[in-house]
């Protein structure tokens, strides 16, 4: 038996090493941030790179800043969205025949779509909670204009 178990330790070892790492955050398994550097980089001659708007919780002084900072976010959304099909694109090139078949470039530009999607999530988060900051400040502060608009966007689709 501890004959078989060691057989069988020395087959998987090789196997585990050479499988992509996840690591779990927030209940997701996710690149580790060595690997999306990696992926990043090798898309960055096609696909660019991404640079998040800060949307600084508390930050925004006047409604006309709120909204310019919602249309910053709904840009970034559209270009991680671009981003995201180039990166789509970069793995169903790297996957054609006649490219190597070890390559690890479809994997590691796979970690660079997981992150921008990761980039998505977040600036909606930060602009949601930015944006709700200030709706409770104006209704406080009266040199605010006060904001009763949508921190967060409306989902789509059907959901029935």
């Amino acid at each position: 038996m501890r004959i078989m178990l060691a057989a069988l330790a020395l087959i998987s070892g090789p196997l585990t090493a050479a499988a992509q790492q996840a690591i779990p955050s927030d209940g997701y398994r996710v690149c580790a941030p060595e690997q999306t550097m990696q992926g990043r980089t090798i898309v960055r001659e096609a696909c660019g790179d991404l640079v998040q708007p800060d949307f600084a919780e508390g930050g925004f002084a006047s409604l006309s800043e709120l909204e310019a900072a919602g249309e910053a976010r709904e840009a970034f959304l559209a270009e991680i969205t671009a981003y995201a099909a180039c990166v789509s694109g970069f793995i169903d090139a790297a996957r054609q025949p006649g490219m190597p078949a070890d390559s690890l470039a479809p994997d590691q530009a796979a970690c660079a779509h997981s992150w921008a999607e990761e980039q998505a999530t977040q600036a909606v988060r930060d602009y949601g909670r930015a944006c709700i900051a200030y709706s409770n400040r104006s209704m406080t502060d009266s040199s605010l204009t006060p904001w009763s608009g949508a921190c967060y966007p409306t989902a789509t689709g059907n959901n029935g």
